[in-house]
């Protein structure tokens, strides 16, 4: 998908676990236009780094949408609420590549939930 390969498939009943520094890449379904929110379960956070990107890509990446949070914000809202997320609005019923990378120094789980919406 997109010239890249993707680690899994994942969906609302499903979550991965990794390690910061570094990347990943997932691929969602969607039946419907939907928004596609990731959250990140952050557990000892050593280091908060300066950047956690996320890109979610339209079917084809013809089109992504990308949120880059500076680490300090990634810390502090991890800290206050627990959860790190952010989420973008995708328009094609197939499947779509949501990458992610951070220079943070941490374990996570993440998943994702998908919320049908009309645009």
């Amino acid at each position: 998908m997109c010239n890249q390969t993707a680690s899994c498939f994942i969906g609302d009943q499903s979550y991965i676990e990794g390690r910061f520094p570094g990347e990943g890449k997932i691929i969602v379904r969607l039946d419907e236009p939907s928004e596609v929110k990731v959250s990140f379960y952050f557990d000892n956070i050593s280091a908060v780094g300066t950047l956690t990107s996320i890109v979610w890509y339209e079917t084809g990446c013809k089109a992504s949408t990308r949120s880059d949070v500076d680490g300090k914000t990634v810390a502090a809202e991890s800290n206050s609420t627990g959860v790190f997320e952010r989420s973008a609005n995708l328009l094609d019923n197939d499947e779509h590549l949501v990458s992610f990378k951070s220079d943070l120094e941490a374990t996570y789980l993440m998943k994702v939930e998908i919320t049908p919406a009309v645009f």
